[in-house]
């Protein structure tokens, strides 16, 4: 059966009640006091000077609920206290909280990505829980709310090595500031293939990372620098840029971004790059932690599977064309 008072704020929200039940309603419905209304109703009941019916229409409840207070009081000495609503809250074992501090100490990754790997193992802890924990010793901190836009389809293609991008950084942490890093990122595994620290960008120093690049690519998609592009008149009529003709006799395809595009993905990796290399003595012991220790969180983080795993994983099966006759002759038996 439901409770009185739902059953006037219920009444008190119908329009065609009349103007007199709804001034009934608003009397008596039942209202949540506050600490400081109920030590007032308290301490005007012990000077005496109102009446019950008098700090029931300040207060707009009714007066057995002031009554019901005052009796409390005389028989305990204690003004009434209201408790917090909602249920309380549990406190993190301390097992689990362990196991989200390694996580993050090992991976450095967010408390929605710990979620998913700890869901994975049949431990449901909610994230705010989890970021809770991560505040609490100092791994997180409070940031605002942030504002989610429409999903975005993910696009990534099949196999590696298809299309790597690149692009330069200039590094903003104090132990390298004003260095520029490069890197070229695989498309379909977020696996970063070649990089380089100089102290400015050059299309010289793009090849001679590309050259000592873990495999060629199909494709590389850059942006318009000039460090990759001649894009202005004056500098296609000297010619090429060294990158350009590099591309050209390795056979590997140059994609150009529009003017106004970003490439998102190394974008995301120098974000990443920002915020966690504080955590390295140096750029080296990033990225071996970024390519083989770190799940990356565009594929099942459940796994564990870091962008070296995908890229082994994704490389395109190749076809071995052989005479079958030359089987026979193994071993010298013809």
């Amino acid at each position: 059966m439901p409770k009185f008072s739902h059953t006037l704020r219920y009444l008190k929200n119908k329009s065609y009640l009349s103007s007199f039940w709804i001034s009934i309603v608003k009397k008596y419905r039942m209202r949540r006091l506050s600490n400081e209304q109920i030590e007032w109703i308290i301490k005007a009941k012990v000077n005496g000077k109102f009446t019950n019916k008098e700090i029931a229409d300040v207060q707009g409840i009714s007066i057995s609920r002031v009554q019901q207070l005052y009796r409390e009081y005389k028989s305990t000495g204690v003004i009434h206290v209201q408790k917090k609503v909602g249920r309380h809250k549990r406190p993190v074992p301390e097992s689990v909280r362990n196991e989200i501090v390694e996580l993050y100490r090992k991976y450095r990754i967010s408390a929605s990505y710990i979620g998913k790997i700890l869901r994975a193992k049949g431990l449901h802890i909610r994230n705010e829980k989890i970021n809770q924990v991560l505040k609490e010793v100092g791994f997180a901190m409070s940031e605002p709310k942030k504002w989610h836009g429409k999903k975005w389809i993910r696009y990534e293609r099949e196999h590696s090595n298809s299309l790597w991008h690149v692009d330069w950084h200039e590094i903003k942490d104090p132990r390298w500031k004003g260095l520029w890093l490069i890197v070229y990122e695989d498309d379909s595994s977020r696996f970063i293939v070649g990089y380089g620290v100089y102290p400015t960008p050059t299309s010289k120093y793009s090849v001679d990372v590309l050259r000592k690049a873990i495999e060629k690519p199909e494709e590389i998609l850059s942006d318009h620098g000039t460090t990759f592009y001649a894009v202005e008149s004056d500098e296609r009529e000297k010619g090429l840029t060294d990158f350009e003709k590099f591309l050209i006799k390795e056979k590997i395809t140059l994609i150009v971004g529009r003017v106004d595009q970003t490439n998102g993905k190394v974008e995301k990796f120098f974000d990443i790059f920002e915020k966690k290399v504080k955590f390295f003595n140096s750029v080296d012991e990033f990225m071996n932690w970024y390519n083989f220790i770190r799940p990356h969180g565009a594929f099942d983080i459940e796994k564990l599977e870091t962008p070296a795993v995908i890229y082994y994983k994704r490389l395109p099966k190749r076809e071995v064309i052989m005479d079958p006759t030359l089987l026979e002759n193994i071993g010298g038996v013809k």
